[in-house]
């Protein structure tokens, strides 16, 4: 059972800037055991990993999850283990097995733990894309290379790249993106609670990313009210830039999208002008395994991390992840969703309303609706306004003439208690529609309503454009190309296989109940949790008096 090869798991993470010394520990999503009104999932606590002084862990179970301590906030820190294929060199690779790439393991090959080496090199091209300048990107000089053995915390100093001719980072200033730490391998004990969970022996290192700060030129830590700056972009020892270098008073090109996402000289001015210089510590990293074997080819294996801002909430499930875009371009992806049951797929069509739910309970409808609002062709608008006053732009995207408004719904004025009619108007209707039962009504109410609502994957209409976009749904949402944002290919193909499913459904006779003059349709699963832990509650009170 030799290593035929090795491989890193995860293969790539997000992990998230904080400032403070302690990161975030592990968790999972669960439906909570009390209904709340803006969602149905929780963040539970899993096993984490505590790195001691002397680079070992120790597997600990939080009672609560915590993501900042004061002002700082907690970093997401994830860790990489380095794992095997092992199996007879002449078997196929569909009989090798998985297992944890640990020093015992090693032995068995002749090798030792100096033959695995961890190679890490860190960039930052932000700057870099939006002016078409590669001499403005900074990272790793050269990668940063660590010999298993070695435990000590290698701090990641981003530079400009080498022989430019006017670097941005002066030389012998950094900008830290963060460090990386192999950690030590320990014998893993049997029967404990945490022993099927983590495997302290396999090769693991950890990457703790950078505080989350922004460095620029001088210029930067001067406030200019007159420019609609009143405040310094970047504290003043972070302005230590090189403004000659080519990123600050430069106009960036065609290729960012959405274009209001870097600092300008004056804030007056269109969001697109010249740059203001300023950078952040975001990064993205590549690590490298290499496995030496006495002569024989070298095994690598590849893992990235993606560095992001914080996030701001946790406890949400978006309707569209990271998950469901590599889902999405898997070449199998047909075959997996025709494999799926009618049963499973009604678990699926509610799970999906209810991320839906979560990411609208956090959407300010009003405001993007205000901002990116198409005006409608004349074929995309009715006769009538739904909306008394016309206050809603009625011509417009969700206005009152627009034909994808549900005409049985008027949006009331926005007033001193209620100033986010359409937001609120929102959360209601997603809210109802996380209930399969709701959502079979809809389908009853209206058959073609999903169909005609729901934005087919990668469609904008002729009059969209990256900054102004129908109501279709997910309104006024903008993928990272600028164009209105969608869902996933096997997202929508499930979505009509039940609404087809559900009509059919519909059509059929009813099932009259003995004794009844009226049809009864069984609680969703999702309906018969909330309904028990309602009665729960009302027997607690109950016993309390």
């Amino acid at each position: 059972m030799a290593i035929q090869s090795i491989f890193m798991t995860p293969g790539f993470a997000i992990a998230r800037l904080g400032s403070a010394t302690a990161p975030v520990d592990n968790y999972y999503w669960a439906e909570v055991e009390e209904p709340r009104y803006d969602g149905e999932t929780t963040v539970v606590p899993d096993w984490s990993l505590a790195v001691e002084a002397d680079a070992s862990v120790t597997p600990l179970l939080p009672d609560a999850v915590t993501f900042r301590d004061g002002e700082r906030i907690r970093p997401v820190a994830p860790f990489f283990e380095v794992w095997a294929r092992v199996g007879a060199a002449s078997s196929a690779p569909e009989t090798w097995q998985e297992v944890p790439l640990t020093p015992a393991l090693l032995t068995t090959e002749g090798l030792a733990a100096r033959d695995l080496v961890i190679s890490v090199v860190a960039t930052n091209q932000k700057a870099a894309r939006r002016t078409g300048n590669p001499d403005v990107a900074f990272g790793t000089a050269q990668p940063i290379v660590i010999q298993a053995g070695d435990h000590s915390v290698k701090t990641i100093e981003g530079v400009s790249p080498p022989g430019v001719a006017t670097p941005m980072i002066p030389l012998g200033r950094v900008i830290p993106l963060g460090s990386v730490q192999l950690l030590r391998n320990m014998p893993q004990a049997a029967g404990q609670p945490w022993s099927d969970a983590v495997n302290l022996a396999v090769f693991r290192f950890r990457f703790w990313p950078a505080a989350g700060l922004f460095y620029g030129p001088p210029e930067a830590a001067v406030a200019v009210p007159a420019n609609g700056r009143p405040e310094a972009a970047v504290r003043p020892e972070n302005a230590f830039l090189e403004a000659a270098a080519g990123w600050f008073n430069v106009s960036t090109n065609g290729l960012v999208s959405p274009p209001d996402t870097y600092d300008v000289i004056n804030q007056n001015t269109a969001p697109t002008g010249p740059s203001l210089g300023v950078v952040d510590d975001t990064c993205e990293v590549h690590f490298v395994a290499t496995l030496s074997r006495n002569g024989a080819p070298a095994l690598s294996a590849r893992a990235v991390a993606f560095v992001a801002p914080p996030d701001f909430a946790p406890d949400r499930r978006p309707f569209l992840s990271i998950a469901d875009e590599l889902n999405d371009r898997a070449a199998d992806w047909p075959t997996r969703n025709a494999a799926m049951p009618d049963e499973e797929l009604d678990i699926w069509v509610e799970d999906f309303f209810e991320r839906v739910y979560e990411t609208v309970s956090l959407f300010n409808v009003d405001f993007y609706r205000s901002q990116r609002a198409a005006a409608l062709p004349a074929d995309k608008l009715t006769g009538n306004d739904l909306d008394a006053g016309q206050w809603l732009q009625p011509e417009n995207a969700m206005g009152g003439r627009d034909s994808l408004r549900n005409p049985l719904y008027r949006i009331m004025r926005a007033t001193a208690n209620n100033p986010l009619p359409l937001s609120e108007h929102a959360r209601m209707r997603h809210r109802a529609l996380s209930d399969l039962q709701n959502l079979e009504a809809l389908v009853g109410l209206d058959p073609d309503r999903i169909r005609n609502v729901v934005r087919p994957p990668f469609e904008a209409e002729s009059f969209e454009t990256g900054d102004e976009s129908s109501m279709r749904m997910p309104p006024f949402m903008r993928q990272s190309n600028a164009l209105p944002l969608t869902v996933g290919g096997w997202q929508y193909e499930l979505l009509m296989r039940w609404l087809d499913k559900t009509k059919l459904k519909l059509a059929a006779p009813p099932v009259v109940v003995a004794g009844f003059g009226v049809s009864r349709q069984a609680l969703s699963e999702g309906a018969s949790h909330r309904r028990a832990a309602v009665l729960a509650r009302l027997l607690a009170a109950e016993a309390h008096g």
